[in-house]
């Protein structure tokens, strides 16, 4: 997460309104078509991206088998006594593991109320002994010791997730006009990072500008969120009003991040989002968050620019995130 600011609108309630607002994006043209009919999908994309920053994302290709392993192992997890869960615990010095939320009896506008489970990509030779931040970036995932179905479930998620990035960082080069492996170089051993979250649900009569999360955009290029049946969610349009963006059975929810927002200098929207669980259940979500190479410096695509001035900075990718994380770093211990 980044521009992690509270607003004073946050205490301001999601209204739910007609799906079509997120739009509704087809994907098995794009894996399956032509030229044709994969510059139609880019495009259908490349307006949700320009109109609202989400879209839902059927047809993806992701096997039911490999999501329901997945939740299943995460509930399973979460579901543990803290106790069980202390030696996966993340550290800042190995930043990978269980970041439980404060435990506390009380509720206020800045507690954090989830639970997360934080895992990477993981790549031959990445670690190297003189890395200062082998903690973010370098270090193995810890794994719980009793449940290797976890590990299994984990790996074939971050596997399946990290080939749907590359695809739709084509489809997103395509609808903004650039070739479609303009954006392929830029991920050849990334650090994009899997978040096994857990919501507990807040409980009834607690104040309105109370969140699990408050709101904020993503640091990276493109998030792929698989959420539970539960709902939650809730996504700031261009004119200020939060609306709903409830689960849909099968489908991801995708949100652009601030790194293609630079790259599109401004074009596609990072925008504001929030968790806000009154369901009465426990919350379940899985977000995929795809970062670019560590040395990729982002920033204006030259060629979208057509004589304009860039309106982002041009930013080293490991020197950002350094900076994010470090941010996180009290939650971790």
């Amino acid at each position: 997460m980044s521009r992690s600011e509270r607003s004073e609108d946050d205490n301001i309630m999601a209204q739910a309104v007609a799906l079509q607002q997120v739009p509704m994006v087809d994907f098995a043209p794009f894996l399956t078509g032509g030229p044709a009919e994969r510059q139609a999908v880019a495009d259908e994309i490349a307006n949700a991206c320009e109109m609202i920053g989400f879209f839902y994302l059927k047809g993806h290709g992701v096997a039911p088998s490999l999501r329901s392993a997945i939740f299943g192992q995460s509930a399973s997890f979460f579901q543990q006594p803290d106790d069980s869960k202390q030696d996966c615990r993340a550290t800042p010095d190995w930043y990978r593991g269980w970041v439980p939320s404060p435990r506390s009896e009380t509720w206020s506008r800045d507690t954090r109320l989830f639970d997360q489970y934080r895992l990477q990509l993981e790549w031959p030779g990445a670690a190297r002994e003189d890395d200062p931040h082998a903690g973010i970036f370098a270090r193995a995932n810890r794994w719980p010791a009793t449940m290797p179905a976890f590990r299994e479930a984990c790996e074939a998620w971050l596997a399946a997730m990290h080939n749907l990035s590359l695809e739709l960082l084509r489809a997103f080069a395509l609808g903004l006009g650039l070739p479609e492996n303009h954006f392929d170089g830029f991920f050849t051993a990334p650090p994009s990072q899997l978040s096994l979250l857990y919501y507990p649900p807040l409980p009834a009569g607690v104040d309105q500008d109370v969140f699990n999360t408050v709101s904020h955009t993503d640091e990276g290029p493109v998030t792929i969120l698989m959420q539970d049946d539960v709902g939650g969610l809730e996504v700031k349009r261009r004119d200020g009003v939060w609306i709903q963006a409830p689960p849909i059975e099968d489908a991801f929810t995708i949100n652009v991040g601030d790194m293609m927002m630079w790259w599109s200098n401004g074009r596609f929207i990072s925008n504001y989002h929030r968790v806000r669980n009154q369901s009465g259940r426990e919350r379940y979500s899985i977000p995929f968050f795809a970062n670019p190479d560590r040395d990729v410096v982002v920033g204006p695509v030259r060629e979208l620019l057509d004589g304009d001035e860039p309106r982002y900075p041009y930013v080293r990718v490991e020197d950002h995130l350094v900076r994010f994380y470090k941010r996180l770093e009290a939650n971790a211990v």
